[in-house]
């Protein structure tokens, strides 16, 4: 027969393991609950850090090539004016994209230029059909393109041959580096192949020489001299990358050739040798104006999970070269 004293334990045993069973379960909805909970937190913001490094992105590349564009649109430009310009159209570029992602994804975003933290260099154009000399030619045998002391960083050198009034006798273009390698390219006018072209020969001091053929477009050949190539991808050949930055560019027998040219150093060039582009200097003859060598820019991105602002600069030509 069972005691009283033992029902009442039992009793008590029973009450504490439905108490127990309880707060197991009551918990249990709480961990649940936090953890679901979290992971939605967590698939919220996962989206936004995709979407975050798309605009950085997208931001990234939208500037720079608008920087290259506007670096090349002008002649006769001074740094503060070519700041304003750059300024003036970034903020139109934030504008557009701070619509878009609004519009499409309900979150802010916002885009700027600070000119007081970026790097510029200069560029040397010679925005008309001329010979490649200096001006006024001078009697040498080479002449150079830049600071003639010094190498220096080159991030852009493109010449727009006019194939017709070329001569059949070659222009050499002469890049050398710091270590005293260097590339020698040439061109002249030719009717190998089918009518007039430009044929290009480039001779690496570790390379050898390669030689091109250059199909004409209404009597012009654009030519790429960092990369080695035509605008129109017919020929490609050695050019400035074939060897280590920093450069010194040279030329001679440029009164062979008739192109029009530009090149983009990471310095200021030799204020002795070039005047400042403007409205009193020739389009025949080469002249100095700036460029942004290296854009400083400032970015934010809202989201309803993820903030963040940001700041970095941008390699406008991409490379040192």
């Amino acid at each position: 027969m069972v005691s009283e004293v033992t029902r009442r334990r039992a009793q008590m045993i029973l009450i504490g393991a439905v108490t127990f069973a309880a707060v197991i379960i009551g918990l249990t909805v709480i961990i649940n609950s936090y953890f679901v909970t979290q992971s939605g937190v967590v698939s919220d913001v996962s989206p936004q850090i995709d979407e975050a490094n798309e605009f950085e992105y997208e931001s990234r590349k939208g500037v720079r090539s608008l920087v290259v564009r506007l670096n090349h649109r002008h002649r006769n430009l001074s740094a503060t004016d070519l700041a304003t310009v750059i300024s003036r159209n970034t903020t139109v570029y934030r504008d557009l994209m701070a619509e878009s992602y609004a519009s499409s994804r309900g979150e802010y975003v916002t885009v700027s230029y600070v000119n007081d933290s970026s790097q510029f260099g200069s560029r040397v154009v010679q925005s008309a059909d001329a010979n490649v000399t200096s001006n006024p030619p001078a009697n040498q045998s080479e002449w150079v393109i830049g600071r003639p002391a010094e190498t220096s960083n080159l991030g852009w050198f493109t010449m727009n041959v006019n194939v017709q009034e070329t001569s059949e006798t070659p222009m050499w273009i002469n890049v050398t580096n710091a270590s005293s390698h260097w590339v020698n390219v040439s061109m002249h006018r030719t009717t190998a192949g089918s009518g007039e072209n430009l044929r290009v020969t480039s001779n690496v001091s570790s390379a050898g020489n390669t030689s091109t053929l250059c199909d004409p477009s209404r009597d012009r050949v654009l030519l790429d001299l960092v990369d080695g190539s035509a605008f129109t991808s017919d020929c490609r050949f050695n050019a400035t990358t074939a060897i280590a930055p920093p450069y010194r560019v040279s030329v001679s027998g440029g009164e062979n050739a008739v192109a029009k040219y530009e090149l983009v150093y990471n310095e200021t060039a030799d204020s002795a040798h070039y005047e400042v582009c403007d409205s009193s200097v020739a389009r025949t003859q080469p002249c100095r104006t700036p460029a942004v060598w290296v854009a400083n820019v400032t970015t934010q991105f809202s989201g309803s999970e993820l903030t963040y602002a940001n700041e970095y600069n941008i390699t406008v030509y991409e490379e040192a070269r």
